[in-house]
């Protein structure tokens, strides 16, 4: 998909749809499984992937211990985190600044789009820190395990917040106080409209129940 603004919508349609009901996350995967590329759309490391299935599976065992329906927590949960994956890799840098100032103008569109990049930029860079991290303790005959995870943290939080402040400094060195212009180009398609088409019918669906649709 080209279109920033399309991509956008479909996240916010599909997400909505698989964390609403049970059916709209099946009908969000058969959209990923049409639209997206695939395994091009999941996380290069098969760990943070891991990382993420295995949270979300304790997360539904506790929930289906304290009462509660578990298995659909885990199913409505998977299908938000796969489109998640699918709109973060399709990302390209600088769209989230175009999007939000094509849509919600040059005051606050411009401000929330200019945030969502600088929080792209910090998961990129923390893609970085982990690969650093390992190359480290590989290098030093250390295996990557919980009693590392600690310093690891500690160091992440603190090269985070360095470069924020370094971030705020040069922001304030530009003169910037809020707002500002961007003149984006997007690329529609019709492939891109049909996506969009059908996550709409996706989040129309997952509102009302299957047997009102096929009946």
């Amino acid at each position: 998909m080209q279109d920033a603004r399309l991509r956008l919508v479909c996240t916010v349609l599909l997400s909505l749809a698989a964390f609403h009901s049970v059916a709209g996350a099946a009908f969000v995967y058969l959209w990923w499984v049409v639209f997206s590329r695939r395994r091009g759309s999941l996380p290069t490391s098969p760990r943070a992937a891991g990382i993420v299935l295995l949270t979300l599976a304790l997360t539904a065992l506790l929930t289906a211990f304290t009462g509660g329906d578990g298995v659909s927590y885990f199913f409505r949960l998977s299908a938000v985190f796969l489109i998640a994956f699918w709109a973060y890799r399709e990302r390209e840098p600088g769209e989230l600044l175009a999007v939000g100032t094509a849509l919600f103008g040059r005051g606050l569109g411009f401000d929330l789009g200019l945030a969502g990049e600088m929080g792209m930029e910090a998961l990129a860079s923390l893609e970085t820190d982990v690969a650093r991290t390992r190359m480290a303790l590989q290098l030093k005959g250390k295996r990557w395990g919980r009693n590392a995870l600690v310093p690891f943290a500690l160091t992440v939080l603190h090269g985070q917040m360095r470069r924020s402040a370094e971030r705020a400094a040069l922001l304030a060195v530009r003169g910037y106080r809020g707002g500002g212009s961007v003149c984006p180009e997007f690329r529609p398609d019709a492939a891109g409209y049909g996506a969009t088409i059908l996550a709409g019918m996706v989040f129309i669906f997952s509102l009302v129940p299957l047997g009102d649709v096929f009946i």
